[in-house]
């Protein structure tokens, strides 16, 4: 609801910029059709910049306005419960009132065609002539031309009202009669309106009074037939009193130049800052179509799959992964290996519990009388060497027979 508010509240100030744009450039101006387009498209692009974006160029400026209204809308949030019933009145008024405009522009519509149909009329070339009984009274309501058959001046009404017609400036009147009911809160849509007829009766003034007919005779016309009853507001009235004076203003004003028309360029720029106006001051919810992308956007696109991945991750474990090293240099290929020499035979220790030590007895020592040979590592004279003594550990003697035991020597001749 509120973003409905916002929007007409946006377009109703574009509406009045270019307005204003109309007022101050182009409405003394004798290119009427001109003039007539001009009203048309400016009001159908006040209404479509709202729903129009550029979203680079909020990324490039907006972010600092757009953080400022945030926090505005953050403050005015929390008095959001105090308003809320008045904002709710505020929609029922604006229904309310919205609903009474529609009613009146159907009455009209019904009121127009319930006159067609009581009448006489007959078709010829793609238009219905509706009779009337009223004195002074033509009017035409799309291909509906409604006149009387013994009216004064009956071919230059013609001439007027097909005019009308063919250029089918009904429509016109429709779209802004539609236009006044959406925003009926607004001055404006009620001069655009009335400007947009004065522009038709212009329109059918200068093209009327091209060929076989004078202007000062026109306006003679005009002047002698302006009072007689007023005609429907949807229709275009050729007798109409309040817009006679501007009409006969304009019918002898001199023509504006082909440089006048270079006015209407103005609207270009002013177009332009609209649209980044609405894009980077305007926090909304309501556009529709971004014609610029952010550039960010594209990234984003391409990022997601890998998101998707460290969110199934981030499941596990919360603790934020350090960054990864910067790229070592691979180290140098590793030298021949070398074979190391096996370590020196180590001699069996005696156990060193005593109940484990066997005692062997004495070996048997012969000689045979030669003296031994001196070596250079036993110098000492009288020393003999024994063999090492040989170990059988299956046939220990016991502890007996080794004090028993006794070393035998025998001495060979």
């Amino acid at each position: 609801m509120m973003n409905w508010f916002y929007y007409l509240l946006e377009a109703n100030l574009y509406l009045a910029v270019f307005y204003g744009i109309y007022r101050l450039l182009l409405h003394k101006e004798t290119f009427y059709s001109a003039n007539r387009f001009f009203l048309i498209l400016s009001t159908l692009m006040a209404f479509s910049l709202p729903v129009l974006q550029i979203g680079y160029l909020n990324e490039l400026f907006g972010r600092g306005i757009e953080q400022n209204v945030n926090n505005i809308l953050v403050e005015t949030s929390s008095n959001e419960a105090q308003f809320q019933f008045l904002e709710v009145a505020i929609y029922f008024l604006y229904l309310g009132v919205a609903l009474a405009f529609s009613l009146k522009l159907i009455i009209d519509l019904y009121q127009i065609l319930m006159l067609s149909r009581k009448s006489d009329r007959y078709h010829k070339d793609k238009i219905t002539y509706v009779s009337l009984n009223q004195h002074n009274v033509a009017f035409s309501f799309f291909n509906l031309l409604f006149i009387q058959p013994d009216i004064q001046g009956k071919e230059t009404i013609l001439k007027h009202e097909l005019v009308h017609i063919r250029q089918r400036h009904s429509l016109d009147i429709i779209f802004f009669e539609i236009i006044q009911i959406l925003n009926w809160f607004n001055p404006i849509t009620y001069l655009l309106k009335k400007d947009i007829k004065l522009l038709h009766e212009y329109i059918a003034d200068e093209q009327t009074t091209l060929k076989e007919i004078g202007k000062y005779d026109y306006a003679l016309f005009l002047i002698k037939n302006s009072f007689g009853m007023e005609a429907n507001p949807l229709s275009n009235h050729i007798f109409n009193q309040s817009i006679l004076k501007q009409r006969i203003n304009m019918l002898n004003k001199e023509k504006s130049t082909g440089r006048a028309r270079l006015k209407l360029l103005f609207a270009l720029p002013i177009a332009a800052a609209m649209l980044g106006t609405s894009t980077m001051a305007f926090t909304k919810d309501y556009s529709l179509v971004d014609l610029y992308p952010e550039k960010s956007t594209n990234s984003l696109t391409f990022q997601e799959p890998v998101k998707k991945e460290s969110k199934k991750t981030d499941k596990k474990s919360t603790i934020p992964r350090a960054p990864k090293p910067a790229p070592v240099a691979p180290p140098p290929p590793p030298a021949e290996p070398r074979i190391a020499p096996p370590p020196p035979p180590q001699e069996p220790q005696a156990p060193s519990k005593k109940v484990d030590q066997v005692k062997f007895p004495p070996p048997i020592v012969k000689w045979d009388g030669k003296p031994a040979k001196k070596t250079n590592k036993t110098k000492k004279k009288g020393v003999v060497k024994f063999p090492p003594p040989i170990v059988t550990r299956d046939k220990a003697p016991t502890p007996e027979k080794q004090k028993e035991a006794k070393p035998e020597i025998e001495i060979l001749p």
